[in-house]
């Protein structure tokens, strides 16, 4: 995680087995705790008019919405290829799932190689000769 920011900007990522770098597991924990904090307390204060759990309530969903905010500015800007560790990722976002082989070896190493190795062998770009 030290080297994350430093990799964001070289695209020097440090080899991780898993379908998510670091950065991406973190951030989704980040994410799944921070808009349960909001949905929860925002239910809250619209159940609630007034009184001490409702300050707490407005208290959680401020303090949620500011932490959340730059992990989702974050994400914009590595989903859109601005950082140039993650340049070519938003292909596989935004293109149907089709991701260039070398952005792959860069950022999901691990996977890409457990991928080649489930391929069938008589995919394109296979040596194998076509059957007749």
């Amino acid at each position: 995680m030290v080297r994350l920011p430093k990799a964001a900007l070289t695209g020097r990522f440090a080899r991780h087995e898993g379908h998510f770098d670091p950065g991406q597991r973190i951030a989704n924990v980040v994410l799944v705790v921070l808009l349960l904090a909001l949905t929860i307390s925002g239910v809250g204060m619209a159940r609630l008019h007034g009184g001490s759990t409702f300050a707490t309530l407005a208290r959680v969903h401020r303090w949620s919405t500011y932490a959340v905010t730059p992990v989702l500015v974050g994400h914009i800007l590595i989903a859109a290829g601005l950082l140039p560790g993650y340049r070519g990722v938003w292909r596989s976002m935004h293109l149907g799932g089709r991701l260039d082989s070398r952005v792959a070896r860069r950022i999901w190493p691990a996977w890409l190689e457990r991928a080649e190795r489930a391929e069938p062998p008589d995919r394109e770009g296979s040596t194998r000769e076509p059957v007749e």
